[in-house]
């Protein structure tokens, strides 16, 4: 099968379900949880394991509750404290990537970091979501809306 062209062009992909945000999601961090990992792709509607959603609790724990940036061993250890259960490191490091690869979180020296955004306070989640991701969805949202534009005008010359 050829690759097209255009496929070299792809820096990033994200994949986000508009969902309904009802009072009752808002009760519990792990349903905020659950809720943030479907509408942003991390999980699929389907989704019965729960090993994300241990990480990203682990993982906000350890950096925001914290204010440390822990390593594998850390949120290895964090998981298997408070949920009982082993989670391998290949495993792991799946998910801290795709957190990685989406600009959320950084790598240094085998210690995870927030991406924060560089023009905000440290450590807002909200802000660096913002910064890193919204905005790049909303520049692909904006060049797809161009694309259509040119596309229109195209079909009626």
């Amino acid at each position: 099968m050829s690759e097209l062209p255009e496929s070299g062009l792809v820096r990033k992909t994200f994949t986000i379900k508009q969902m309904d945000l009802p009072p009752s999601v808002q009760l519990t961090r792990r349903s905020l949880l659950r809720w943030f990992a479907l509408s942003f792709g991390l999980i699929s509607e389907k989704e019965s394991r729960d090993t994300v959603l241990n990480v990203l609790d682990a993982l906000f724990f350890i950096l925001l509750k914290k204010g440390q940036n822990p390593s594998t061993l850390e949120i290895q250890a964090y998981i298997n404290d408070k949920y009982h259960k082993k989670i391998g490191e290949k495993l792991l490091r799946y998910h801290l990537n795709r957190l990685i690869q989406l600009d959320l979180l950084q790598r240094k020296q085998n210690r995870y970091f927030l991406n924060n955004n560089p023009y905000s306070e440290q450590d807002n989640l909200a802000e660096s979501f913002n910064h890193w991701i919204k905005k790049s969805v909303n520049e692909s949202l904006d060049d797809i809306s161009k694309v259509l534009e040119k596309i229109s005008q195209s079909y009626k010359k």
